[in-house]
């Protein structure tokens, strides 16, 4: 499998949703204010120094190498911790800028919706349109005796299918890899859609959730994207997502001048933690932009970013998605179908929790095992932890995040 599985995730089948270090080399932009009454915003100190001691042990412990985590209510960072080093002797900074792997699909997801609000796609087109090798797709089907043969899908593939993962889209097994490993990071995003439209659907359109280890759906969906729009996948969310929220610390591919915000990559070997990628090296720049997981952010842009999802689709007074198109996104469009467990579904671009009334609750996802980020609607709740490791990383660490967070809320927001 190609080595950018990095910034990717395989499946999980739930939702994972010290103090501030020195800065070295450029200077970090000022934080968004922090509260010094924790139990003004519902959170106890001891809680907050429990999810402190859990970072500070999985470190003693070589589960991490480092460590960075932040909770927030509404535009307020309530508590951002680090541990763990950057690099050799250089403290982890709190406005580290590490790959969200595909936690990256929310970012894609709002691509696709503000095309869709643009009316230059609709959420009912065939991929076809775009991508015109997949109107001659097939489904792999296998009849009672045992007998498998290819017929004409029942529906085309659609954009809304490339959103919820239900396309029946091969992404998994030997031909998948195969075009895989020939197009990321040699070619580009719509090559690789292309391809993968040269391989039968494992189930007719609508059928069946199917993620696969990279969520390759959000690739073809990045190639839609591109050919829609005019503009790659980077230059598209830069324009109309990153700049225009104020997201300074946002990319694809990380500027040279901030390579000193990137910590070195490790890797479990055998059991132990071995370095991957050394502090402040990303990977190298190429034309494929993953719309699986290609975004790095800082934790103020990802508080920043999250806003949208509180606030209906507005942040700061910009304005780039209606209160209907992210109500829409934070849907549970699977029903039945969900492969999860304990209420948990899909939206749009990560997973959902609805209320029993059906009002969404929780939305978020996870990303190589190393990033979560979710936000809370009813606690009016963001939340994000990230450690620099490759896949598979530590999805056991993430969900004893998950309880210690609540663990350490005291109440509810208060109403302002």
């Amino acid at each position: 499998m190609s080595d950018f599985l990095a910034r990717l995730c395989p499946i999980v089948v739930a939702l994972v949703f010290s103090s501030a270090c020195q800065h070295v080399g450029q200077k970090a932009p000022a934080l968004p204010p922090q509260s010094e009454d924790l139990g003004e915003h519902g959170f106890s100190k001891e809680g907050l120094a429990a999810i402190e001691e859990m970072m500070e042990t999985a470190i003693r412990d070589g589960r991490i190498p480092s460590g960075i985590a932040m909770l927030a209510r509404d535009d307020q960072i309530i508590w951002l911790g680090t541990a763990g080093d950057m690099g050799p002797g250089i403290p982890m900074r709190d406005d580290a800028i590490i790959p969200l792997a595909s936690v990256g699909k929310m970012y894609t997801a709002v691509a696709a919706m503000i095309l869709s609000e643009r009316r230059v796609i609709s959420l009912d087109d065939p991929v076809s349109k775009y991508i015109p090798e997949f109107a001659n797709v097939l489904v792999e089907v296998t009849d009672a005796a045992g007998k498998t043969s290819l017929v004409v899908p029942d529906t085309p593939v659609t954009i809304y299918h490339l959103l919820t993962h239900t396309g029946g889209l091969t992404v998994s097994g030997d031909s998948f890899w195969a075009a895989w490993n020939a197009h990321s990071e040699r070619t580009t995003t719509t090559d690789l859609a292309r391809a993968l439209a040269q391989l039968p659907l494992r189930s007719q359109p609508g059928e069946r959730f199917e993620y696969g280890p990279t969520g390759a759906s959000y690739e073809v969906l990045g190639a839609v994207i591109e050919i829609a729009s005019g503009q790659t996948l980077e230059a598209f969310m830069t324009e109309n997502i990153f700049a225009a929220l104020g997201l300074n610390d946002t990319y694809f591919y990380l500027p040279p001048e901030k390579s000193d915000r990137m910590p070195a990559f490790y890797r479990r070997v055998d059991g132990a933690l071995q370095l991957d990628r050394a502090y402040g090296v990303d990977f190298p720049r190429t034309t494929f932009f993953h719309g699986g997981g290609g975004v790095r952010s800082s934790p103020q842009d990802i508080l920043r970013f999250a806003q949208l999802f509180l606030n209906g689709g507005a942040v700061g007074g910009v304005r780039i998605l209606r209160t209907e198109s992210v109500r829409l996104m934070m849907t549970d469009h699977l029903g039945a179908m969900t492969p999860f467990r304990d209420g948990l579904s899909w939206g749009f671009g990560a997973a959902v929790l609805a209320t029993e009334s059906g009002t969404p609750a929780q939305y978020g996802w996870v990303g190589g095992g190393y990033a979560t980020l979710w936000v809370d609607l009813r606690e009016r709740l963001v939340a994000y932890f990230a450690f620099p490791m490759m896949p598979p990383g530590d999805n056991a660490l993430l969900n004893e995040f998950r309880r210690l967070v609540y663990a350490a809320m005291t109440g509810p927001k208060p109403n302002p």
